[in-house]
């Protein structure tokens, strides 16, 4: 079998296992209570295949990811250079070590499914997947005036206060695409937001976007590892 038939079988062994886990993880609520008894609460952990199925030591070419513009930060190069360290870090996949290619300037929607650009760039690199998206990340003076509880050093009460307040908004949304590399197939497409707000004007915008892409951590490690979730379920005790 091919290496596409492989894959393909291993995402319709995934999404099968998916389906599954997703009937055992509907909520399941408590009925009344009966004398006698009560409803306690465990925890149950599952675990979840990856949503890309590879094979140890496959080729993962990272390429450019598309951004809008800041004055002093390369925001696709940046997201490329993170997806590279992580996924080199976190998997058994070999990061094809070059500088990211560029993509074509089209639509999200439109450029994750360019399979003929995507075929040819696994061709030109000999890349089993190749990793790119589209990537917005907007800073916003949110400054102004708030209301704030305080309370007063001698009566002890709550007094509350309107104070102007420097404050700065981080937004960050990821449009991550996974591609097969020998067809341009569209394996993947997932979207990560993030957003954070900072008191004061201190605050790096380099050093923002990596913090809000660590905190997304977790959605990047799920596209190739396996991962345990703990849900709650309910068991009646007596």
């Amino acid at each position: 079998m091919s290496a596409a038939g492989r894959r393909a079988a291993r995402l319709r062994s995934a999404a099968g296992r998916l389906a599954a886990l997703a009937a055992l993880l509907a909520p399941v609520l408590p009925a009344p209570a009966l004398a006698g008894g009560e409803w306690v609460e465990v925890g149950l952990e599952v675990s979840l295949p990856p949503r890309v199925p590879t094979v140890p030591g496959e080729r993962v070419l990272v390429a450019m990811f598309r951004a809008n513009d800041h004055e002093r930060i390369d925001i696709g190069l940046e997201m490329a250079r993170w997806a590279r360290r992580e996924i080199a870090r976190s998997t058994d996949l070999q990061v094809i070590d070059v500088p990211p290619p560029p993509i074509p300037e089209q639509r999200p929607e439109k450029l994750a499914v360019n399979d003929v650009f995507w075929k040819r760039l696994g061709e030109d690199f000999r890349a089993d997947i190749i990793v790119s998206g589209v990537i917005d990340y907007r800073i916003e003076d949110l400054s102004g005036f708030v209301t704030r509880d305080y309370e007063d050093e001698v009566t002890l009460q709550t007094v509350r206060r309107t104070v102007y307040t420097e404050r700065r908004g981080f937004k960050l949304k990821v449009e991550l695409f996974v591609i097969q590399g020998d067809n341009g197939a569209l394996l993947l497409a997932d979207t990560w937001t993030e957003e954070r707000v900072i008191d004061g004007t201190a605050a790096e915008d380099l050093q923002m976007f990596y913090e809000s892409l660590e905190m997304a951590k977790d959605d990047q490690r799920a596209v190739f590892l396996p991962m345990t979730i703990r849900e709650p379920r309910y068991l009646w005790l007596e």
